[in-house]
């Protein structure tokens, strides 16, 4: 159940609609949405087009569906007979999921995938209820049974744990998508309260995370193009539809812009309030499972459907408690032949009861797309932005993985990595991890408000299937843009407008070019202080405040302004105290929720949003 107290009414007060150009972009891959914002004919040549995509079934297939589908929903009387007739045959055709007989190049099982294809599938069983599917002879209605299952899984997994692709703003506009067209048209009054909770859910994660009108976090899956430039990032657009206060500009290669011309989701005001927040606040959060937790969900450890599903959700493929229900899932949806999957044939005529023996043994690389869960600190002040991921996974592979990012006034970001390889050389799947997506080797993280202790021990076991490993880490900062800079031996500090940033190393910090500085070692340190020129008046003043970072053995300390910091095994101290690293669901002054909650309030001076849930799906 979802309650708002506090907003407008939004019947009488309706949601202005995003201007749209006269003439869309002839190049948008999604340019047929302008329909939804005048009332003329629907783009025939443009919908088509999404058809034939579809038609192929290649990797993001389910991206055009789910736009062709809301057009049929929204539009249904617009649309030339030619293109509803090809409309039909995509929809009657289409392969909705593993179980379905088909060989093809699409991605099913990453958590944002999972929601878009039971979302088509179910919208388009519940459009041709009595009609035979022709993939694989089944009635729409037996579609739309089975869909919306495997929503309502979805959904119940999201509230009660949030996302494995956590605060990811890439891959939350996907989600978004998909939430907002359930909400308009899901035939079940149920399913669109979930969604609409789930949606909800989702945008105060952007809201506590939003920095200068950015949305700015550690991410389960981030690459280089947002990490360096947050505003070209795909959820600005629904950033800036939700909180913005300015007309969005539509951008026709874009699935937000299925936000931005929604009918029916109203953001609460005390979202809204959340967001544009001017003080300083610190917001600890947990996103996703760790594998050993995920195999406990369900009932059923093996069953490809329920605890297959989520964890192929988490990318958590051939880790030790993973694996066997991965090869169980991977036999009963014959993906032999789907290029993304296809090296787990090596392990299908090994016994089930030896796979995680010989996953230990092996210690595949490919361990690192595993996204495990991941407690988040995110310390927002009117001079920056600082968070990470507590202590994730130290010393393992990783992927895609964003495990801190910090941004300074006028929009400028810094983080650090381990240089990775890509885990698969294969053209179907992201080159990751690389200079600066992931890590090779995850670091030991702490953060204390505007303070972040990083150590990369390096030196660990090597991989199967690794390539060569780095012996460096670096940090990616454009000094450029400092308003001031200062670089020497160990210590770089600099002042972007009214943030103030000190980085110390344990080794000399190389100057390689205008946006990278490296440490040279197997074994390195890192520490980054942010403050606000206005506690310290000037750069001079915080740099003689700031002491120096030592590495000693395992343990990583720094002096700071703000008291003595010591990371070691996996510990942060503060002052000898030891903090604390793993969060509840939320902990933030609006919103306080255990993990696994029955229900959430969130509370402002604005009004609150109660949402709860009697049940669990599945």
């Amino acid at each position: 159940m979802r309650v708002k107290m506090g907003d407008v009414d939004p019947v009488s007060s309706p949601r202005p609609r995003v201007p749209v150009a006269r003439d869309p972009d002839p190049s948008g891959t999604y340019r047929a949405l302008a329909a939804l914002a005048h009332d003329g004919p629907v783009d025939g040549v443009a919908l088509r087009e999404l058809c034939s995509f579809a038609d192929t079934r290649r990797d993001c297939s389910d991206f055009r569906l789910l736009v062709a589908l809301k057009l049929a929903y929204a539009c249904a009387g617009r649309i030339d007979g030619d293109s509803t007739a090809a409309l039909r045959r995509t929809l009657l055709g289409f392969r909705y999921w593993m179980t379905a007989p088909g060989v093809d190049a699409m991605c099913f099982w990453s958590e944002n995938h999972q929601l878009l294809f039971a979302t088509c599938e179910y919208l388009a069983g519940a459009l041709h209820p009595g009609e035979i599917f022709t993939s694989d002879r089944r009635t729409g209605e037996t579609h739309r049974l089975d869909a919306e299952a495997r929503l309502r899984r979805w959904l119940d997994l999201r509230f009660r744990f949030g996302f494995s692709e956590w605060l990811s703003a890439v891959y939350y506009e996907e989600d978004v998508a998909a939430l907002s067209v359930l909400v308009d048209h899901a035939p079940s009054a149920a399913i669109a309260e979930r969604a609409t909770m789930v949606l909800d859910l989702l945008l105060l994660d952007v809201a506590l995370h939003r920095f200068q009108g950015r949305f700015v976090a550690s991410a389960g899956r981030l690459y280089e193009r947002q990490k360096t430039d947050p505003g070209a990032a795909e959820m600005q657009l629904v950033a800036d539809a939700a909180f913005g206060g300015t007309p969005v500009t539509p951008d026709w290669n874009q699935l937000g812009m299925l936000f931005a011309l929604r009918d029916t989701y109203e953001v609460p005001a005390v979202l809204r309030e959340i967001a544009d927040h001017p003080g300083t606040v610190t917001v600890r959060t947990s996103q996703g499972l760790d594998v050993d937790e995920a195999i406990r969900v369900h009932d059923d450890p093996l069953d490809p459907e329920t605890t297959g599903a989520l964890l192929w959700g988490m990318e958590a493929f051939v880790n030790p408690g993973a694996i066997r229900a991965t090869m169980a899932a991977f036999r009963r949806w014959r993906l032999e032949t789907n290029p993304f999957l296809s090296d787990l044939s090596a392990f299908s005529h090994v016994p089930s009861i030896a796979l995680p023996a010989l996953a230990r043994v092996l210690n595949p690389v490919v361990q690192g797309t595993a996204l495990q869960r991941a407690d988040v600190q995110s310390h927002r002040t009117p001079a920056f932005l600082l968070s990470s991921a507590q202590h994730h996974q130290v010393g393992g592979f990783g992927d895609q993985q964003h495990l801190w990012s910090a941004l300074l006034d006028g929009g400028i970001p810094l983080f650090t990595t381990h240089p990775g390889l890509p885990l698969v050389e294969n053209a179907t799947r992201q080159r990751t991890p690389d200079r600066w997506v992931g890590n090779g080797i995850n670091p030991d993280l702490g953060q204390h408000a505007g303070v972040l202790l990083a150590r990369y021990d390096t030196r660990g076991r090597p991989g199967y299937g690794e390539g060569p490993r780095a012996r460096h880490t670096h940090l990616h900062l454009p000094t450029d843009r400092l308003d001031e800079c200062e670089l020497g031996g160990t210590r770089l500090v600099g002042r972007a407008g009214r943030s103030l940033l000190a980085v110390l190393g344990t080794l000399a910090l190389l100057r390689v070019s205008d946006t990278e500085i490296v440490q040279q070692g197997r074994v390195t340190g890192w520490v980054v202080v942010l403050a606000d020129v206005a506690e310290f008046g000037s750069l001079d003043a915080f740099s003689r405040a700031v002491g120096v970072a030592e590495l000693d053995g395992r343990t990583l300390r720094a002096a700071t302004p703000y008291g003595r910091y010591e990371l070691s095994s996996g510990t942060l101290r503060h002052d000898g105290v030891l903090l604390d690293s793993r969060y509840p669901r939320y902990d933030c002054p609006w919103v306080q929720a255990p993990r696994d909650p029955s229900r959430i309030d969130v509370v402002g001076a604005s009004g609150a949003l109660t949402l709860r849930t009697t049940g669990r799906a599945g």
